[in-house]
């Protein structure tokens, strides 16, 4: 019964009665991805975009829609030949602010009167509107050196130019996920409505804003009486390669030096958010330097005083987004929470100290991020998305009590997901390597009917300090995993996020411990519970971490018949001199492979590399060439590894993809490869 509901919950019944089928590429590409709703200051419209796909031209287009609050008839806006995203209402409700073609522009709120502000060498990105609507801060790339436009676009222009393309570094963080630095910038600017009065508030310095390479506006918050903002930056110091200290600044609408907020702590302070009363800025807070997987405490920030406090020391989450209510007694949170993205709220008495210190759980079904938090107090709206069902905007309203009038305002891919026979996750516990509860999920087959019996992929995530959601991804799904005829198993081993810090802290320095215990453990539990998984025909997958696991696995089990790994860590020592942020291999291998102790426990114990001659299973190797994340000589020693022992083996390497493979055409062969591989050794047996 619970597993049909979750599938209506989505899917309208006049729907759900169609004949459906497996889920192909095409449809996998023709998916809307819906994103970013924001409300009108009179919540009565709300914006989002929309990003579709064009496989053949190779590229993705993001468009704005407007749709009343009561539901309705979405409209593009501001008019259908205008690809605008990042649309942000002005605090009257009478303007929009958006970027098009990589610049800020700003329209009507009817869409007309479309005037562009910026011509930036550097392009514009994450527009946000100061409280009295007297300004629009943004993000550009500048060159520090520069004082000027005309110098932004001289020394970019004397680089693109440049017949010698070599790289110099004289200190580490040279390249970063999968760019060198060149050095260029992200900084913080603002302008005014009608376009005057550009500048860049941070001129000169050697950081970014927001930090790369995943920051967006979320780094930055302007003050409610609009003469200062906070945000957050990483300063350009030699240790940056090996140290997680970011910290909180503010700076005045006019510029000059930014103040530091946190420097007494050394581990990542992130993301302010200033209260609307003005009293304090709430942010999150890392106290462990050089972890980067730390719990993100939920800290208040005293402006009058200066000092800080942690706002829910005994709530073991972590603080991922915020929003305050307009009146400042209400902070809404947030949290990955036993697989699922959830929203907590949090009431705050007069002294801004929280009423309890348990968050009380106000939307929990399937997957909730992005949140937006109306004038009103009360309107909420969200995307919420499942393993069975892409990202949909949500609308809800809170009142005294826990429960949400929610429901789905959006409904892009209705049809395409009508005819598609997609499985929900289900939920499932075991006793993992330590005695505790461990958590997976399964997903059914297309076509699942009792009695036969199917193949099973067991999918492994990366981090390895993230988590598998019951959500809807465009790179590693679900349903493009199981089309074939797989059922799949996907566990939250230790190390996951959602379930406490201690479970998080367990992996490090125990890559392949208990975690593969977990693993092997879940696998077996899943198997023993589904009696239609053929455990005869199993294969394996794994990103990052999970590409490791998956080279772990070749030596050391031959229960699998095919694995993958993706972009997976295979020598440990190569890899410590090859990566880019060295504050993860430090902490999560104690340190450089030169050091004793680490080389003793970690690098000769750990590697999977040192296991090759152990190697049995057919392998799929896949790495995108821009990754320096874990680099594409991973895989390559990994393929090597095999092909010199004769053993099946094929490698796909992306020279223009990094860490993830994004590039329609790039993923429609990267499916390929995947589903052709495993199908190799898995075929699903004969009706």
């Amino acid at each position: 019964m619970r597993r049909s509901l979750l599938v209506l919950a989505f899917v309208p019944c006049a729907l759900a009665a169609q004949t459906r089928r497996p889920i192909t590429f095409d449809d996998f590409a023709s998916v809307r991805g819906v994103s970013d709703p924001q409300l009108s200051p009179d919540v009565h419209s709300v914006l989002y975009a929309v990003r579709t796909t064009d496989v053949g031209a190779n590229r993705r287009t993001t468009r704005t829609y407007v749709i009343p609050a009561e539901g309705g008839n979405p409209r593009v806006w501001p008019d259908g030949d205008t690809p605008a995203n990042e649309a942000r209402w002005s605090p009257d409700g009478r303007l929009i602010a958006y970027v098009g073609g990589g610049q800020l522009w700003i329209a009507n709120a009817d869409g007309g009167g479309k005037v562009q502000l910026t011509k930036l060498t550097g392009g514009a990105s994450g527009p946000k509107w100061s409280p009295d609507g007297r300004h629009i801060a943004f993000v550009s790339g500048a060159y520090p050196a520069c004082r000027s436009e005309q110098c932004n676009a001289d020394s970019a222009k004397a680089r693109e130019t440049n017949k010698v393309k070599a790289h110099t570094a004289d200190r580490l963080m040279y390249r970063h996920w999968t760019a060198w630095d060149e050095g260029q910038r992200s900084h913080l600017y603002v302008v005014r409505p009608n376009g005057e009065g550009l500048r860049d508030l941070i001129e000169g310095v050697r950081y970014d804003v927001p930090p790369p390479p995943f920051g967006g506006s979320e780094a930055y918050s302007w003050s409610p009486d609009g003469n200062d903002l906070a945000f957050t930056a990483k300063d350009a110091t030699q240790d940056a390669a090996w140290s997680t200290d970011l910290n909180v600044y503010t700076v005045g609408l006019n510029g000059g030096a930014a103040s530091v907020m946190t420097s007494a702590n050394k581990g990542a302070d992130q993301n302010p958010v200033y209260s609307p009363d003005g009293r304090f800025i709430a942010y999150a807070s890392q106290a462990r330097a050089g972890f980067e997987s730390d719990k993100w405490r939920m800290m208040f920030l005293d402006r009058a005083t200066g000092r800080s406090r942690e706002l829910l020391p005994r709530w073991d989450r972590y603080a991922e987004s915020y929003a305050f209510t307009a009146d400042s007694r209400t902070l809404i949170i947030g949290a990955g929470d036993r697989g699922r993205d959830k929203f907590f709220r949090v009431a705050l008495d007069g002294a801004g100290m929280a009423v309890s210190q348990r968050p009380e759980i106000i939307v929990s079904a399937n997957n909730n991020t992005a949140l937006d938090v109306g004038r009103d107090g009360r309107t909420l709206v969200w995307m919420r998305d499942a393993a069975h069902h892409p990202h949909e905007v949500m609308i809800g309203s809170t009142g005294a009590g826990s429960a949400m009038n929610e429901r789905r305002l959006s409904h892009e891919n209705d049809a395409l997901m009508a005819r598609l026979d997609l499985s929900p996750a289900e939920d499932f516990w075991y006793r993992g390597a330590a005695g505790d509860s461990v958590h997976g999920f399964v997903v059914r087959p297309p076509g699942f009917s009792a009695g036969r019996k199917y193949p099973v992929l067991l999918l492994i995530h990366g981090g390895p300090q993230g988590a598998w959601l019951d959500s809807w991804s465009g790179r590693w799904n679900y349903q493009m995993f199981a089309a074939p005829g797989y059922g799949l198993v996907f566990i939250n081993p230790r190390g996951s996020t959602g379930y406490g810090q201690k479970f998080i802290d367990e992996i490090t320095k125990d890559w392949s411990g208990k975690v593969y215990t977990d693993l092997m453990t879940g696998v077996n539990t899943a198997l023993r519970r589904n009696p239609w998984m053929d455990s005869t025909r199993m294969g394996a997958a794994g990103g990052s971490y999970g590409g490791y696991m998956v080279n772990w696995i070749a030596g050391h089990s031959r229960r699998f018949k095919a694995l993958a790994s993706h972009a997976g860590v295979f020598n440990l020592e190569s890899m410590y001199g090859a990566t880019e942020e060295l504050w993860f291999v430090d902490w999560e291998f104690g340190g450089p492979y030169w050091k004793t102790a680490a080389m003793r426990d970690q690098y000769r114990k750990n590697s999977p590399h040192l296991y090759a001659a152990n190697f049995r299973t057919p392998m799929l190797v896949l790495h995108g060439e821009l990754d320096y994340r874990v680099p594409y000589t991973e895989g390559l020693n990994l393929f090597t590894a095999y092909q010199r022992q004769g053993l099946p083996s094929r490698l796909v390497v992306f020279p223009d993809e990094g860490h993830w493979i994004g590039k329609p055409q790039n993923q429609q062969l990267w499916w390929k490869e995947m589903q052709g591989w495993m199908g190799r050794y898995l075929a699903p047996a004969a009706m």
